[in-house]
């Protein structure tokens, strides 16, 4: 089973900057998932809420790109930077139809990923279900909000995409519309693949990987292992490593100032957004 870092690693942290990403990919991790949303001048930026808490209530979106910088809000490029094609890097489009701060279009920061990732080379053929059973690592676009990922989809770049679902989506509805869609992977909430025990056979049997978010406790994971699906995000990754019987394999460490240069192509957590 890979065990992937939650927002790079929110153990030890900070979540989803350069120092989380590299520190879980150096220790062994077999990638990082972070989260992806568009500041107001149109650049993507890594960080989870929709609101910075200071200045109170101030939108992501609606804040100039400099202004997220010195609140240590890192650009999509940094990241792909210091990941450098170590493993999988796994980058969740944080937008929400029906939410306060919704990106309208619902495509438009699926769109700019596209160029972005276009832009750095990840064209040509989009690895298989089989390639990335096969440790191929590389990009994978996930989002709960299905035009997303199906512009993605359609965006002829080498990388995959997942389907995010809440907890009170079933296991079988979400392999349903991966499969019809053409997404490689369902990203399941980790309590309702626990309450579907034969949810890994389902998903193999569908041609859909199944990970699981959000793992933080050990016993957890080990029952996900159990249950054969394919991969787990998790706070603590190096931990989750240790306790499944592999022991983390340090990567590569970065070049001083943790710049990585051009990319390779090719507990239960209550209930909440990813």
């Amino acid at each position: 089973m890979e065990v992937l870092g939650h927002r790079g690693s929110r153990v030890p942290g900070p979540e989803n900057t350069v120092e989380a990403v590299d520190a879980a990919l150096c220790a062994g991790a077999d990638g990082v998932e972070i989260d992806v949303r568009r500041s107001a001048d149109g650049d993507l930026v890594c960080v989870h809420d929709a609101r910075l808490s200071k200045p109170a209530g101030r939108a992501i979106v609606r804040q100039p790109t400099e202004a997220l910088r010195a609140r240590g809000i890192p650009l999509l490029d940094e990241i792909l930077d210091v990941w450098a094609g170590r493993g999988r890097l796994i980058c969740e489009i944080k937008n929400q139809p029906g939410q306060p701060d919704f990106d309208a279009p619902r495509e438009r920061t699926a769109r700019a990923l596209a160029e972005r990732l276009r832009a750095r080379g990840w064209t040509g053929p989009r690895p298989t279900v089989a390639d990335l059973d096969a440790g191929a690592g590389g990009i994978t676009v996930s989002s709960f909000d299905w035009f997303a990922i199906e512009a993605l989809r359609d965006a002829e770049l080498a990388v995959t995409t997942a389907f995010l679902t809440m907890p009170r989506m079933s296991v079988s509805g979400g392999l349903a519309y991966a499969r019809s869609a053409g997404h490689a992977e369902l990203h399941a909430h980790t309590s309702a693949v626990l309450g579907s025990p034969d949810a890994g056979a389902r998903a193999r049997q569908a041609g859909v990987r199944l990970v699981t978010w959000t793992v933080t406790a050990v016993d957890a994971a080990r029952r996900l292992q159990d249950a054969g699906v394919a991969g787990a995000i998790c706070d603590d990754p190096v931990e989750i490593r240790r306790a499944l019987g592999a022991p983390p394999t340090p990567g590569t460490s970065p070049a001083p100032g943790i710049s990585r240069g051009a990319d390779t192509p090719h507990g239960v957590e209550a209930p909440q957004d990813d």
